[in-house]
C-alpha cells in the first residue's frame, strides 16, 4: 500500500499536488491530450526491445534518473513517463506505447 507522492517536493502533500497539477498542464500543451487522473505508482512496459519495471520514486532502469510521475493519456494512447535527470537540467517526458503488462496504481 502506497499512498500518492510526487518526488523531492518533501511531505506537503499540497506541493506534491500543485506539482502534479503543473505536470499534467505541461503534458497536455506538448502532447495535445489532457492525462486522466488515474495516478499510477508502477508500470511494467516493453522498450523498444526492453521488458522493464518503471516505478515512480525510482530510477528509470534505461535512462536513468528518478521517476517523478507516470501519466495515462488513455484506452489505445500512449504512457508519458516524467523523469528527472541526473543532471541539473529540467524534468523529461518519455511518451511510450499505449500497451503495459501491469499496471499499478497509488492507494
Amino acid at each position: 500500500m502506497t499512498a500518492f507522492f510526487i518526488p523531492g517536493p518533501g511531505d506537503n502533500a499540497r506541493t506534491a499536488e500543485q506539482v502534479y497539477a503543473d505536470m499534467r498542464a505541461q503534458i497536455e500543451r506538448d502532447v495535445g491530450r489532457r492525462p486522466n487522473p488515474r495516478r499510477i505508482l508502477q508500470l511494467w512496459t516493453r522498450r523498444g526491445s526492453d521488458d522493464c519495471v518503471i516505478e515512480v520514486g525510482r530510477r528509470d532502469p534505461l535512462l536513468g534518473g528518478t521517476v517523478m510521475a507516470i501519466f495515462d493519456l488513455g484506452w489505445h494512447q500512449p504512457f508519458v513517463v516524467w523523469r528527472q535527470p541526473d543532471t541539473d537540467s529540467d524534468g523529461v517526458q518519455e511518451i511510450l506505447g499505449p500497451s503495459a503488462y501491469s499496471v499499478v496504481e497509488f492507494d
